[in-house]
């Protein structure tokens, strides 16, 4: 076991262009010459409504604030299926999303990716991505929900310790989001999702913190429960009820290593300064193991991560994608150890946490 554990700040900082993984790496035609995935920190939210034109205003709103930000990084938008015009856009000739917006039906998809790449189809990481089902859909039931996620590159969110708890906060609000999460994630290409899927697949396997799987998987299953646990996991009050609401959470997660803020439709925890890449080769560490255990009970039994196997390459399908499910999971005679083990981690400070928090 290495004693020495994995920072990707120190990487990023020292070796940029190792962060840029090559397309199609580990499938059968090996890499190519474009970027197919990017490691950033990536924030996943579920929610309902994405035909009503109040919750697409919502969207708009979320795109403004992460604009502010992103705004000078962003270089292309696609579209899913557009009303009326094309499906692609180099970002600085594309119209507002709210124009875009005003062209749609209740019946339109709102699917739109706003993407950092130089080529239109390399990953870069700033992303600004959003799914939302069509009316029939919401409507009829058993489609899931709408999935809205972003991303900001992994040495802004170290240099800038509350911006993205921020943003997450804000958009968790101004969406009445059911639940989500936010920690280390790949950005994958847009439109080369699955030739991209192997690495993030070998790369869960060095990586516990790593966020794995289309939004569109998650989406399909979160009217049943939570994905995960991250850095930041939101949670609605209705499954907070199933897990013994917020005294049982202020009772099982220790406000010295855990932040919790409301957003209105529920709560986020905060767990630890920064996010954990939690490598394979360290032991888990407790602040997320413990928020794992409090909300294993909401959590989906099955989730679709990852497209099927083309060529023998590694996929997460299956019993792998199971298994990612459960990579936090402890026998309850280990609880005790993993308190005890949240004593030695980073606490929370004033510049590490939001002025919200309860």
């Amino acid at each position: 076991m290495s004693d020495v554990p994995f920072d990707p700040i120190q990487l990023m900082r020292e070796h940029p262009e190792k962060m840029h993984v090559p397309g199609g790496l580990l499938t059968k035609k090996g890499a190519q010459d474009y970027v197919g995935s990017v490691p950033a920190i990536t924030g996943t939210l579920f929610f309902e409504d994405a035909h009503l034109p109040e919750v697409r205003e919502a969207v708009c709103c979320c795109l403004d604030e992460y604009e502010a930000i992103a705004k000078n990084y962003l270089t292309w938008v696609w579209r899913e299926e557009p009303p009326d015009g094309p499906d692609r856009f180099a970002y600085a000739q594309a119209p507002s999303m709210r124009q875009m917006v005003k062209t749609m039906k209740e019946e339109d998809t709102l699917t739109f990716a706003y993407i950092s790449g130089r080529q239109p189809h390399d990953a870069g990481d700033w992303e600004f991505y959003v799914s939302g089902l069509r009316g029939w859909q919401a409507k009829s039931g058993g489609w899931g929900t709408s999935v809205l996620r972003f991303s900001c590159p992994v040495l802004y969110v170290d240099e800038n310790p509350t911006a993205f708890q921020q943003m997450f906060l804000s958009f968790a609000k101004r969406l009445n989001a059911r639940h989500g999460y936010a920690g280390h994630g790949l950005v994958l290409s847009t439109v080369r999702v699955s030739d991209n899927q192997p690495f993030e697949a070998f790369l869960s396997e060095k990586l516990r913190g790593l966020d794995v799987g289309r939004p569109l998987g998650a989406a399909a299953v979160a009217d049943k429960g939570i994905k995960t646990v991250s850095w930041l996991t939101a949670v609605n009050h209705d499954l907070l009820k199933k897990v013994g609401g917020l005294s049982t959470i202020r009772s099982e997660l220790p406000m010295s290593w855990f932040a919790l803020y409301d957003y209105g439709a529920g709560l986020i925890v905060q767990a630890g300064p920064k996010p954990e890449a939690a490598p394979a080769d360290q032991p888990m560490p407790a602040t997320l193991v413990l928020p794992n255990m409090l909300f294993k009970e909401i959590r989906v039994s099955k989730v679709s991560l990852h497209n099927a196997s083309k060529s023998g390459e590694p996929r997460l399908i299956g019993w792998a994608a199971d298994q990612w499910l459960k990579r936090f999971d402890i026998d309850e005679s280990e609880l005790m150890t993993y308190k005890t083990r949240l004593l030695d981690e980073p606490k929370l400070t004033k510049a590490t946490t939001l002025a919200e928090r309860l």
